[in-house]
């Protein structure tokens, strides 16, 4: 139901907020009127002293001095107090005018001047601008007419009439003004406060992250700095989703927005004491630790809220799950600014994706020097002309039955002005991490294509993704439709993955690795055998090649079990009809060994160094001049 207005403007009058701004709003009106106020009394009590004597001297000299001083204090409270009350304005302008109708009132007493009665209607009209609140003006305009008519009754009928006239009119011109100069402040005061209370919700919006409700970067950040301007000790840390991509990509975002919200809600529920959860973007998020909390309880922290994040969400009939890794850093002990730290933070999660998937990592100090150089090469990767500075080199693949090279893998190489020859596991780790490694593959895969596209139809051509490249279903079709646009055939082109690359989502990786092979692609397992669970994949995965890992071939000249174990991986492949690539082989004595295995494919610097594509076009063509060459010798 809807107030009566009259009682709105008293809830409204209740209000702190507008009191605090009415006061605010008639601080300088009446700061305004007390300086030449002061100064006028200044000059009646000089007047006083000119014109009058002894005890009238006295007492009109003193009061009006007494007044002069009381307008310059109250001027100086007024202008210097921080936050005036209404109510202490109230009485402040309540004291001015009732210092000024005493003078009056004093003087007419001593000095009764017919004449002079009229001060009476400028005290009320002064009365109506500097009586801050409505009841004091009222009370002022009407002691002050009543005065007027308390004197003027002595008079004669006729003047009596005049100046009962000259107060009622004095009263509705006073109230008129009170009221048109009210309603104008208060109406200033409506927009001012409606301003701010928009600018209150702005700035809420600003500092919400708008899917979750919880605070965003910018407000996480600001936390931060202002927790390093009061030098209190923190934590920071960074939680990543592991396997939330491939849920959105195959279940759309919806779904994926509906968990991000669940995740939230179920760190709220942890009620985990001094600590701020933050959004800082995508299936990413931030926390505040405040304390000097040990690395061992900060370690425990982590595990909590990763346990608690990691457990399945009920999604319709189906369950959702995603894994968490996270990183953490402190300050003062790590880091001195928000942006070290978060580099730090970031870092230490690098390192739990990297190595310690699903656990919580601290960064340490010592690798300072290594994070340093990885912030550099991210920098030359946001700021260099990669399509010019990203090559290829091709390292030949052999097949000893038929003695010839089938096919080249391609692999990356990165010169840069700034720093030179970038090894390739820097720049990949710091492409991964960074967000640059879609960006990275696709340079070098059209760079592939142009190449494949100059050899003959019977060399294909191997091509790494990277974990990041495989969780993004829509960026590995692009790849697809790239290869459709250049004409080249899809059996030409084999991709590599690791186990690393799968292991994550094992099921998404697999529903995609099936939509390339169904093109025509090949798909090949890298480094089979560096993992502890490498034979898993032969069964699960789309499967058309395995690349034994170095590590077992360069163990075969003086190693049996080594030995024992190429040579059943050879027969298993053989088995699941899998070609196998025997990785690094570099010197004659272990192709003397490894010949009696019967190997499909070799790799190593025995049959050919990573070399330029002009040397493997040189290759090729020398290739097939010795082909030529034995064809018509036959």
């Amino acid at each position: 139901m809807k107030l009566p207005s009259q009682f709105a403007f008293y809830k409204s009058w209740l209000d702190p907020v507008r009191q605090q701004a009415l006061a605010e709003a008639y601080r300088p009106i009446v700061r305004g009127f007390l300086l030449p106020a002061c100064a006028y009394y200044v000059f009646i009590t000089w007047s006083h002293w000119r014109d009058e004597t002894g005890l009238t001297l006295a007492i009109l000299g003193s009061m009006s001095a007494i007044t002069a001083v009381i307008y310059y204090l109250v001027r100086q409270h007024v202008t210097v107090g921080d936050r005036l009350t209404l109510n202490k304005l109230e009485l402040c302008g309540l004291l001015v005018n009732m210092l000024m109708y005493i003078n009056v009132v004093t003087y007419l007493l001593i000095h009764f001047e017919q004449s002079k009665l009229v001060y009476f209607s400028l005290m009320a009209v002064v009365f109506s601008t500097t009586g801050v609140t409505m009841r004091t003006t009222l009370f002022s305009v009407a002691i002050s007419l009543a005065t007027l008519y308390w004197f003027a009754s002595g008079l004669p009928a006729e003047l009596l009439t005049q100046y009962v006239s000259i107060g009622v009119a004095t009263a509705f011109a006073s109230l008129g003004m009170a009221t048109l100069l009210r309603k104008a402040i208060r109406r200033q005061i409506d927009a001012r406060l409606l301003a701010d209370e928009l600018a209150a919700k702005a700035q809420r919006l600003a500092d919400t992250d708008m899917l979750t409700g919880i605070p965003n970067r910018r407000a996480v950040f600001e936390k931060i700095d202002y927790f390093i301007s009061q030098k209190r000790p923190f934590w920071i840390g960074i939680f990543d989703l592991d396997g939330f991509k491939a849920i959105n990509d195959v279940y759309g975002h919806v779904i994926g927005d509906d968990l991000l919200c669940r995740v939230v809600k179920r760190s709220a529920k942890l009620n985990l004491p001094g600590c701020t959860f933050g959004r800082i973007g995508g299936d990413e998020f931030i926390c505040i630790v405040s304390g000097s909390q040990a690395e061992r309880d900060i370690e425990q922290f982590g595990a909590k809220v990763i346990q608690a994040v990691s457990c399945p969400y009920p999604v319709g009939p189906m369950e959702l799950t995603v894994g968490v890794s996270a990183g953490f850093t402190h300050y003062p002990s790590m880091g001195q600014s928000s942006g070290q730290l978060y580099e730090q933070a970031d870092f230490a999660l690098y390192k739990a994706k990297a190595h310690r998937r699903g656990q919580c990592v601290l960064f340490e100090t010592a690798e300072n020097e290594e994070m340093q150089q990885a912030i550099a090469i991210e920098r030359q990767l946001r700021e260099a002309d990669l399509d010019s500075e990203l090559f290829l080199l091709f390292q030949p693949q052999y097949s000893p039955s038929r003695q010839r090279v089938t096919g080249f893998e391609a692999l990356a190489r990165w010169q840069n002005p700034t720093l030179g020859l970038v090894a390739p596991d820097q720049f990949i780790r710091a492409a991964e991490r960074s967000g640059h490694i879609r960006k990275v593959t696709a340079i070098l895969f059209e760079k592939a294509l142009e190449n494949l596209a100059d050899w003959p139809e019977d060399i294909g051509l191997s091509f790494n993704l990277s974990a990041h490249d495989i969780s993004d279903h829509t960026f590995v079709l692009r790849l697809l439709g790239r290869i459709m646009q250049s004409g080249i055939a899809a059996r030409r082109i084999e991709f590599e993955i690791t186990e690393t690359a799968v292991m994550t989502d094992l099921a998404s990786s697999r529903a995609l690795l099936e939509k390339l092979r169904a093109s025509g692609c090949k798909i090949a397992l890298d480094d089979f055998g560096s993992g502890y669970s490498s034979f898993e994949y032969l069964d699960q995965l789309p499967l058309d090649k395995v690349k034994i890992d170095r590590s077992f071939v360069r163990k075969v000249a003086h190693s049996t079990t080594s030995r024992e174990i190429v040579a059943a991986v050879i027969g298993l492949c053989r088995k699941l009809d899998l070609r196998c690539v025997l990785e690094g082989v570099e010197a004659e004595n272990e192709m003397i060994i490894l010949a009696d295995l019967q190997p499909d494919l070799i790799q190593g610097y025995l049959y050919g160094r990573p070399m330029s594509a002009k040397a493997a076009m040189n290759m090729i063509r020398a290739q097939s001049e010795r082909r030529a060459a034995a064809a018509q010798t036959a």
